[in-house]
């Protein structure tokens, strides 16, 4: 289809381009006295035909550089995933959580911010520490896929940008300290051990 649309437009441009020389050659490279008007009127020194020419290469110049430049995009095969209609397309969500690509986040952003056995043995003795289980509305012996899962559903819940409200974005502030401490085996550990003794 690309290839005809191609060849269309070539075929197009050639026809301009003959038909101005068949012009310019029938009144024998003379020009031909008449009344000028308008656009018509260039200058004494420049043949009507010569200039439609000269425009029609110009056209076909900037045409030919176009279909160059968008060569990629007019050619394009679709890639086999494109092609089948696969259920990871319709639910987008499901993508982005479990694409390869968010595997390597902490080497674009940095390393995720991890708190030290001090901070939870600071926020233990003055009382403020955290339940991250009920943050994330998980029991305390969940999996690593069940938080996982937890943290992803509110995520959708909570998000910023879905529910515009400032409540809303001091909970997604607290589902994430939750999830950072909770999702990292070393954090968990010693999160755990000044929860229990709390709750103990």
């Amino acid at each position: 289809m690309r290839l005809i649309f191609l060849a269309l437009v070539l075929a197009l441009l050639s026809t301009i381009v003959l038909q101005s020389q068949s012009a310019y050659s029938q009144q024998g490279g003379l020009v031909v006295e008449r009344p000028t008007r308008g656009s018509e009127e260039i200058s004494e020194y420049y043949n009507v035909n010569d200039v439609r020419l000269a425009m029609a290469i110009v056209g076909a110049a900037v045409v030919g550089v176009f279909l160059y430049l968008a060569r990629e995009i007019i050619l394009r095969r679709k890639t086999e995933y494109e092609k089948k209609n696969y259920a990871s397309k319709q639910n987008r969500d499901y993508e982005k959580y479990h694409s390869d690509w968010n595997a390597d986040d902490e080497d674009f952003i940095g390393p995720r911010k991890r708190k030290s056995a001090d901070e939870f043995k600071k926020m233990f003795d003055e009382a403020t520490l955290p339940n991250y289980y009920n943050v994330l509305g998980v029991s305390v012996d969940a999996t690593l896929e069940e938080i996982k899962r937890k943290y992803r559903q509110l995520v959708k819940e909570y998000h910023p940008d879905r529910t515009k409200d400032a409540k809303s974005a001091e909970k997604f502030a607290e589902i994430t300290s939750a999830y950072e401490v909770l999702s990292d085996e070393e954090q968990r550990k010693m999160y755990d051990s000044y929860f229990k003794t709390s709750i103990g």
